[in-house]
């Protein structure tokens, strides 16, 4: 029994001794550092602060021997709060503040020895310690700060914007780590603005940011590209995000010339009547804008509601008459090409043949570049922008494509010239343009229509048709619609600032609706209707090569445009119109290049309807 209690003595001394040593581990010499250390800034308040847990050399590492460190032999090392704060260091080593301004924790975290949480609320609290070196009416006192002052909860303090200890610097930056920056400010803006909770507390509406993304601001940002291109902070200024009745604004109207003029340094003061966010402040209305939409949706409406119709009926008549064709015995089924030697009638002369293949090109240049932008919230769009070099190199792009276009369009109105005053002859033009050669619209347009809806129906045999059908007509003549508006609405938008001498920026506005709308209903039309009227139709499919050959077949010119037949037969016309075939090459380039155009212009469509549906 003695034995027994002799180690529970034991074993009762080494843990008192151990409990004993922790103790003077655990704060070491405390007693000691303040014997020297015992200015008030030491020993007032440190136990109350934050680190008052802690010992001395919890902190103030490397002081292995009192003495010699009281006669200042030796220091301790230098204070690292990453040992304790490691992930808040990692973050700081990339901060504007410790890169490029040499700061260190206490520049903000002052007081250390006495330094408690604030009893303010946060964001208040770390506004107040911005502050102290960055001048107070720059945030403080404009939009975001003085909402933080009056206590409103969702408004943005200096973190929430340049996160609490990686702070980026824009000054020095590249313009790709400019354009970044950009980017991510602006997403941090639309993370608030977007937001329908704080929009509707605070009054706001989310059209804000939803209106920004649809500028070309805010599109070339969505595909990745943001340097060239302008964010929230650089309209509004950064700090500056006073109400635009506010004279201090950037926006109030009396400032709004400079800030525009920041980046459109050629502009007329009526520049500013632009709006960047058309529909989103309340109560405002856009009457003029609101017109331009509602004119451009019934025209998209109209056109497609006739012809997506007619093609509908067409292609089930003329899939009809094929299958019984073929049923009678009348067409062999055979995928060997017939070899053919007899003559062929010249169709369009080589210019004509020239200058499509240049409209092609440059048509599916304008779609291929123009569309990823205004469709820029898809995933196609910004792999095709990047594969096409970014949006300068689209936009590159894109404008020469529309000046090729722009000089076909004067060529073609040149040769439309021509043809009705030969040799500036006034005589004859009425008989010229309402003529069989000619490709404006007339009486027996009307009858073909009505003619071909009844042969759709089985009601009646299909209207012989001349030289040129309504339809080709109407591609024809929308042409000259599409480039006035088209056009016109782009060289706007290319250079906005020069147009504002001629007229308000709010025109601008109504440009960029026209121009997105126009090109939607130019891109859809020629991928569909054009296609189908000119391809797809099932006696012609899947391709109808006489716009590169130039000719094609007696056979073919008596059974599609009988009228011209007979008329070139009456006239004697006929043989001096017949040709030799097109040659192999020329067969290859139409195979190759007709196909390729229509299976490339078919996968457009799929992207377009695809961000038409889903997006």
């Amino acid at each position: 029994m003695k034995k027994y209690y002799s180690c529970v003595i034991f074993w009762v001394a080494i843990c008192s001794f151990l409990i004993f040593s922790g103790q003077t581990f655990a704060q070491p010499q405390q007693a000691r550092c303040l014997t020297c250390h015992s200015d008030a800034s030491f020993t007032s308040g440190y136990n109350a602060s934050t680190h008052g847990h802690l010992s001395c050399s919890a902190c103030h590492t490397g002081i292995d021997d009192i003495r010699r460190h009281s006669t200042g032999e030796t220091k301790s090392n230098p204070v690292r709060c990453a040992s304790c704060h490691s992930s808040v260091a990692a973050a700081y080593n990339t901060d504007v503040h410790a890169v490029i301004q040499n700061m260190t924790c206490v520049d903000c975290h002052q007081k250390i020895h006495t330094i408690t949480r604030s009893d303010q609320p946060r964001k208040i609290s770390i506004q107040e310690k911005c502050v102290r070196c960055h001048a107070p009416d720059d945030y403080a006192m404009m939009g975001h700060g003085r909402a933080v002052l009056a206590g409103n909860p969702d408004a943005a303090t200096c973190t929430d914007c340049h996160t609490l200890h990686g702070t980026a610097a824009m000054t020095g930056a590249t313009e790709n780590e400019q354009g970044a920056l950009r980017e991510a400010y602006t997403m941090r803006c639309k993370t608030c603005h977007a937001d329908p909770g704080v929009a509707e507390r605070n009054n706001l509406s989310t059209r804000i940011a939803d209106t920004y993304d649809q500028t070309y601001h805010g599109k070339v940002l969505q595909v990745g590209h943001s340097q060239r291109v302008a964010g929230c902070a650089d309209c509004h200024t950064g700090h500056n995000t006073l109400s635009s009745d506010d004279p201090q604004s950037a926006m109030h109207p009396d400032n709004l010339y400079g800030t525009c003029k920041t980046c459109h340094t050629t502009m007329h003061k009526r520049f500013v009547s632009f709006e960047a966010h058309p529909g989103a402040v309340k109560g405002k209305t856009y009457l003029a804008l609101h017109i331009a939409e509602v004119s451009m949706i019934l025209l998209l409406v109209g056109v497609f509601s006739f012809f997506w119709l007619h093609t509908c009926l067409w292609w089930r008549r003329a899939y009809l008459d094929k299958c019984r064709k073929r049923q009678a015995g009348f067409i062999e089924d055979t995928l060997a090409p017939h070899c053919r030697d007899e003559k062929q009638v010249q169709r369009f002369p080589m210019s004509q043949r020239v200058m499509h293949v240049l409209l092609i090109l440059s048509f599916f240049t304008l779609v291929a570049t123009g569309f990823p932008i205004k469709y820029s919230e898809t995933a196609w769009a910004k792999v095709l922008v990047n594969m096409l070099g970014g949006p300068h190199m689209a936009g590159l792009f894109h404008r020469i494509a529309a000046l090729v276009l722009c000089a076909l369009f004067l060529y073609t109105l040149w040769l439309s010239i021509r043809f009705l005053f030969p040799k500036w002859q006034w005589r004859g033009w009425v008989g010229r343009l309402f003529g069989p050669d000619s490709l404006f619209p007339n009486l027996k347009d009307l009858q073909d229509i009505k003619g071909m809806f009844l042969w759709f129906f089985g009601k009646g045999p299909m209207p012989k048709l001349d030289r040129w059908t309504y339809w080709e007509k109407f591609d024809f003549l929308a042409v000259f619609w599409g480039m006035t508006a088209i056009g016109l609405s782009g060289f706007m938008l290319w250079f906005p600032g020069h147009f504002s001498y001629i007229v308000p920026g709010w025109v601008i506005n109504i440009a960029t609706i026209v121009h997105s709308e126009e090109a939607f209903l130019a891109a859809v039309f020629i991928f569909t209707v054009h296609f189908f009227n000119n391809h797809i139709v099932p006696n012609k499919f899947p391709l109808e090569p006489n716009i590169f050959t130039g000719r094609y077949r007696v056979e073919a010119m008596r059974e599609e445009r009988p009228l011209e037949y007979e008329r070139m037969v009456a006239e004697g016309k006929l043989e001096s119109m017949k040709r030799e075939g097109p040659g192999l090459w020329a067969q290859l380039f139409a195979s190759v290049f007709g196909l390729g155009s229509l299976v490339l212009g078919l996968i457009l469509l799929a992207l377009i309807f695809w961000a038409v549906l889903f997006y």
